[in-house]
């Protein structure tokens, strides 16, 4: 099923957001309004949700002002998600067992899941999330979404 994917980005930062209360913290978005992106829009909710709740608490507990941005395109074959920070990036503990269940949490009382679900959600549409880079500037996540009509499979 096909939707819009402003609206998607729009709830997440919103509720983001709100997270942040009067941290500073600023939240960007660059998606062209018209964009419709085929694929199950509440795991696609909890993904996103969850790189930019990461990326939100990650500079929340530097104390530093950051910004976090969620950014969209697409070409003939794919559409791409990007979502960026200027964090302080991922310790080397935590890139080293990333999309491994109960390494990569780095936070008390963090289970290490969030991206190991992300990433088998993504997969489960036939995508791929990566991390792209991440350094004392920042982190960057790219999700890729195939526009093939693909028979989605449900996610186990």
């Amino acid at each position: 099923n096909r939707f819009t994917l402003a609206d998607l980005v729009e709830d997440v930062l919103e509720s983001e957001r709100l997270a942040a209360g009067d941290h500073d913290v600023s939240f960007g978005e660059d998606v062209p309004a018209a964009m419709t992106i085929r694929a199950d829009p509440e795991q696609l909710y909890r993904v996103l949700s969850n790189l930019v709740r990461n990326a939100r608490q990650a500079i929340m507990a530097t104390g530093e002002p950051g910004e976090i941005c969620l950014k969209a395109d697409e070409d003939d074959h794919i559409w791409r998600l990007t979502v960026t920070d200027t964090g302080p990036g991922l310790p080397k503990k935590a890139q080293e067992h990333l999309f491994q269940p109960f390494q990569g949490g780095v936070r008390k009382g963090g289970s290490g899941l969030g991206l190991v679900i992300a990433a088998d959600l993504i997969r489960g549409h036939g995508g791929r999330l990566e991390l792209q880079r991440t350094d004392a500037s920042g982190t960057t996540f790219i999700i890729q979404l195939p526009k093939a009509d693909l028979a989605l499979a449900p996610a186990a």
